[in-house]
């Protein structure tokens, strides 16, 4: 397959998504876990986990089961910071907050925000496995 991208190449804000920052941030990833065929061979967990838990967030939201869905959001805070951008880390170590209080309104209110941030992540994942390959 090709090589993935040099570290600063998602992250450059003159590129064409200049108008949204991408949430992947592949330098920080770079940083946190290794060269770029560790990454490589991280992608395709990440985007599995990406799938996997915004299915099992908004089941657990929908169910009214907050701590169910605090679980899942601990287990993302571990993982995600490496790869996406601040603000999105953020939000998870939010929505764990809400979820763990048993703040179930608030909960429901936040989760589409964070929804949309891991299918926009989801989607840059994909885009870089593919031009990988």
């Amino acid at each position: 397959g090709r090589a993935l991208p040099a570290a600063g190449v998602l992250a450059d804000p003159s590129g064409p998504s200049a108008a949204a920052a991408p949430l992947l941030r592949y330098a920080q990833a770079l940083q946190a876990v290794g060269g770029p065929e560790v990454i490589a061979s991280l992608l395709p967990v990440l985007l599995k986990t990406l799938d996997d838990d915004t299915l099992r967030l908004g089941s657990a939201l929908h169910d009214g089961e907050p701590a169910r869905a605090a679980v899942v959001l601990h287990g993302l805070k571990g993982v995600l910071p490496m790869f996406c951008a601040p603000d999105m880390a953020r939000s998870i170590q939010q929505l764990e907050a809400l979820c763990k209080t048993a703040a179930l309104v608030e909960a429901r209110a936040a989760w589409p925000a964070l929804r949309a941030q891991m299918l926009l992540l989801r989607e840059e994942v994909r885009v870089i496995i593919e031009k990988a390959a």
